[in-house]
Order: C-alpha cells, then structure tokens, then sequence
C-alpha cells in the first residue's frame, strides 16, 4: 500500500514531470544519448575486467604480472579511453539538434578534449639517449568524464555562436562539401583551442596537473576532513550525487579517504598479526557505496530491469547482469540511464546512505567485522567483504544492500518504466505510420 502511495504521489509525478522536461532539453539530451551510444564499449570493457580480475582471485597470478597486464589491455582500450568516445558522442549528438555539421564538430570536440586531458609530452628515456613521445590516458577514462560532457557541450556552443553571426570562413561552391565543412569550422575550432589549451596551460602552471585531474582533486579537497561516521555519510552522498552529473564520484572522494583507508587496514593488519581483532573505524562505512552491484548498489535495479516492460530497460539489463555480480555498474549507469536523469538518481543516492546505516548498527554490535587486508580491484559480490576481513558475517553486507536497494528503487523504477513504456508506445505508432504512408 505504501509502494502504491508512493508511486502515485505528487513527488512521483513532478519527478516524471521533470525527468520528461530534462529529456526534452536539447543539452541534457545529448548527453543522455552520448553516453547511451558508449554502451556497447562499456560492456566489452567491463567483460574484459572480469577476465582479467576473476583470476587473480585464485591466486593464479597477480596484477603484476605479465599476463594480467596483458589480459588488460583491452580494458584499457575501451573503458580505459571511455571519456574519449563520450566527448565525440555528445558533441556529435548535440550539432545534430542544432542543426549544425556532426561529424566535424564530435571530430574537433575529442581533439580538444585530447588537449586538455593527454597532451602529446616528450620525455628521456633511462638511457638518456632516446627520447619517447606519449600521451599520458590517466584522464582518459572516468577520471576525465565530467570534463569531456563539458568540452562536447561548449566547444559546439561556441562554434554555433560564431555560425550563427556568419563568422566563418566561405568557400566558393564548386569547392567538395566536405572541404567546405572544414573550413566554415576552422575559426571557432581556432577559437576553441586558444580557450581550451590555454585553460589548461593555466592550470597546470598552477596545480602541475591538467584540468580533468585538477577538478577532481579541487571537488575532494573539503572531503578529507569527513572520516567520522556522519562524515562517511556525507562523503557517500557527495560521491553518488557526482556520479548522477556525469562526474566519476568514486574517485573523487577516494583522493580524500585514500590514506585514511589504507591506513585503517594496515593498523588492522597489524593488531591481526598480533593476535589481536581488528578495530572498527567509521571509514569502514564506504564500502557500502557499491557492495551489491557496483556503485549505488544497482543489483536489485538490473533484477528488475529483466522483467520490465519497457524494451531499454530490459536490454540494459540483460547486457549489464554479469557486469552487476562483478560489483561493476557503468552499464547500468550509462544505460538506463542514471547519470542526468532525475527519477532514478533519488534512489541511487538513497540506498547506499540507508544501506550504510544499518551496516554501521552491524558493526556497532559486532555482527559484522572490520577489514584487515586491502583489496584493490573489482570482485564478484560478497566475494571483497569476505576476504577483506576473513569472516563469514560479512557476506550478509550485499544481502542488506540488495534488500534496501529493492525496496528503495522500486517506486522509482516503476515511475520511469511507465515514462519509458509510453515514450516506446509512441515511436512504434510513429513507426507504423511512416510504413502505412
């Protein structure tokens, strides 16, 4: 009865309100659409994370030997470059609404994006003879996502500013399309590298590092100071709020409690080896951000997503199921999607939060037990909890995730199917009517 209240609400109803007014936003659109077109890539990423990661459970090799980097490769190639492809789509996607030359400005949008986020460096090898030209892809992958939906948005901005008032380079017309395409573009695209390159220049002068990087570290600055319970809460919120504006929240806030992590887990590790229990710290409570499903805990979302009526939500969660048992949620994220999308963001902020208090009554009554060894990557669900502190109690964290996450996505869910089932119902009658004429 509560679930039917819920959903029946007038919050409900204002959020589908506003979620159909976000999805009409000719900006917000483009992004939603950029990101869904990466789908495909985040999927083949993800898949060969798992098959570089489940090895190293069994201890078959480590993540320093050759054949796990090897093993990597791909992911690198695809997830690893993601924020690549992402400034390209939105870019593409959005000169399409305007009316504007797509592939040209996706095209020049990634070269500006590659500016600021893996500028060409030449540096000297060891032998001090050779010298080696590289691009540095730290930034390249979710690291740089906030910065490329920017970069897409604006270089087009500007350059429809210019088209608009005919600032531009005219070419006779027996000269090809193609080539007239080009240079119409070429004084906003000069425009676009003075202001980009120079904005970075700027930044790394002042921060020595480039600007995706150097927004990231500025958003977890105020976060170091928050390890206490309370603060743990704050810090979770502010991840998964990043994340619902295309800013990889995760690792935001991981430069913030990063030494503080490490550091709960190595004075564990020694009280262990001691003879002694490990301690529990409030920055235990982070790892209920993504303990059922990956960030914001989406496991129960794809559950639901295999039986819904909607056609997007079923595909998405068929292709993002596998992905979602390896703790890994990009697929959902990008796909449903989460990211600028009103209705589901709610939810995705609520469960881990709600999550995180009961696990904190859980160790507060020593059901659930702190960790003492630091597991870096991606692992099956409850597979992490186990390990990291060697207790059975612990498998029971994702249960609790995936309980509260149901019950928490589902009003929402059922709201946006109901947005996407009519949206579908609509482009198929479309669809029929073309073929009829």
């Amino acid at each position: 009865v509560f679930m039917g209240n819920l959903y029946e609400s007038k919050l409900m109803k204002k959020l589908q309100g506003f979620g159909e007014r976000i999805a009409g936003n000719k900006v917000f659109s483009s992004i939603s659409n950029g990101m869904m077109i990466c789908m495909g890539l985040i999927l083949a990423g993800s898949v060969c994370q798992i098959i570089a990661t489940v090895p190293t459970i069994f201890q078959w090799f480590t993540t320093e030997s050759t054949i796990y980097k090897t093993l990597m490769v791909p992911y690198n190639m695809t997830m690893g470059i993601v924020s690549l492809v992402i400034v390209f789509s939105i870019a593409y996607n959005y000169s399409k609404m305007l009316g504007m030359k797509p592939l040209v400005n996706g095209s020049n949008a990634m070269i500006l994006f590659l500016m600021v986020a893996a500028p060409a460096k030449t540096v000297l090898l060891s032998d001090n003879t050779t010298d080696f030209t590289g691009l540095d892809t730290t930034a390249l992958g979710g690291a740089g996502i906030f910065t490329a939906v920017l970069v897409g948005i604006l270089s087009v901005k500007l350059t429809h500013f210019f088209e608009k008032r005919h600032i531009t380079i005219k070419m006779p017309e027996v000269v090809p399309q193609f080539l007239q395409d080009s240079f119409s573009t070429l004084i906003p695209l000069i425009v676009n590298i003075i202001l980009w390159h120079g904005l970075n220049t700027l930044v790394v002068k002042v921060f020595t590092v480039n600007l995706p990087i150097a927004v990231n570290a500025l958003l977890s600055m105020p976060l170091k100071a928050l390890t206490s319970a309370p603060g743990m809460i704050v810090i979770v919120f502010i991840a998964l709020l990043l994340w619902t504006f295309g800013i990889h929240g995760t690792m935001v806030v991981y430069i913030a409690i990063m030494p503080t992590l490490i550091q709960f887990v190595t004075n564990n590790a020694a009280l262990v080896a001691e003879g002694r229990p490990a301690v529990f710290a409030p920055i235990a409570l982070f790892g209920a951000l993504a303990c059922c499903g990956g960030t914001g805990n989406v496991l129960p979302l794809v559950v639901m997503g295999l039986r819904s009526k909607s056609e997007q939500l079923k595909a998405i969660s068929k292709a993002g199921i596998i992905p979602a048992i390896f703790n890994i949620s990009e697929p959902v994220m990008f796909g449903f999607p989460i990211m600028y999308n009103p209705i589901m963001a709610i939810p995705f902020i609520l469960a881990p939060i709600i999550t995180m208090i009961i696990l904190w009554g859980g160790y507060a009554v020593g059901f659930f037990k702190p960790g003492y060894v630091l597991i870096m990557s991606a692992m099956p669900i409850g597979v992490n909890e186990f390990l990291s502190a060697m207790s059975w109690q612990n498998i029971f964290i994702p249960v609790v995730g995936f309980i509260v996450g149901f019950i928490v996505f589902t009003p929402f869910f059922k709201a946006y199917e109901r947005q996407l089932i009519k949206k579908e119902a609509a482009m198929k009658a479309a669809e029929n009517t073309e073929e009829g004429i």
